[in-house]
């Protein structure tokens, strides 16, 4: 016997190549395995977005409040988020829109959190509550998308002492709650 024998290393080689073949095809079974399971949970890729509406007009939000120009921050914050966050193009204009996004902020007030031994504030509360309704413009429509009014409300807290002021603190809550207004867009799972 020679040190070697061409049919011992045609065998290693077959094992080897049946090690690699049992080896990716685990790797692929393992990488195909989610989207299988997936599937069944109803899970979707696709942006959790009605496809059917394209445009949206939003006017300026009422406001119900003594605080100015609460209304027109919260209408830009609501605006730039739909642009950034969801594919609908916010429109000006009413006509052509497939649905329209209207509010009103029913409720701000700042409030005293915590106050030093002076008795000056050194934390408050920002409250703003604002009530939304998202409404389908298209004409016929079996399905109407009308989802009703929606309230929302967002607390920001902000320090004084640390130079915070009221308007940052209101310009903080208007982008928060735009990001929730932009969630509810969303369609439900």
């Amino acid at each position: 016997m020679t040190a070697f024998e061409p049919s011992q290393s045609r065998q290693s080689v077959s094992e080897a190549r049946s090690s690699r073949i049992t080896r990716r095809g685990w790797l692929q079974s393992v990488a195909i395995l989610p989207s299988i399971l997936s599937i069944g949970c109803g899970y979707s890729v696709r942006p959790p977005y009605n496809r059917e509406i394209r445009t949206v007009y939003v006017p300026i939000f009422r406001s119900l409040t003594f605080r100015r120009d609460l209304n027109l921050m919260l209408t830009e914050a609501v605006a730039k988020e739909i642009e950034k966050r969801t594919p609908y193009k916010v429109v000006g204009t009413p006509e052509g829109a497939d649905s329209t996004l209207s509010g009103e902020v029913v409720f701000a007030d700042k409030n005293l959190l915590v106050e030093n031994p002076q008795n000056l504030p050194r934390q408050l509360s920002a409250d703003l509550v604002v009530n939304v309704r998202w409404t389908d413009n298209r004409q016929n429509l079996s399905d109407p998308k009308d989802v009703g009014s929606v309230t929302m409300r967002e607390t920001v807290t902000f320090s004084p002492e640390f130079g915070d002021t009221a308007m940052m603190a209101y310009q903080k809550a208007c982008q928060k709650m735009a990001e929730q207004i932009a969630s509810m867009m969303e369609e439900p799972w």
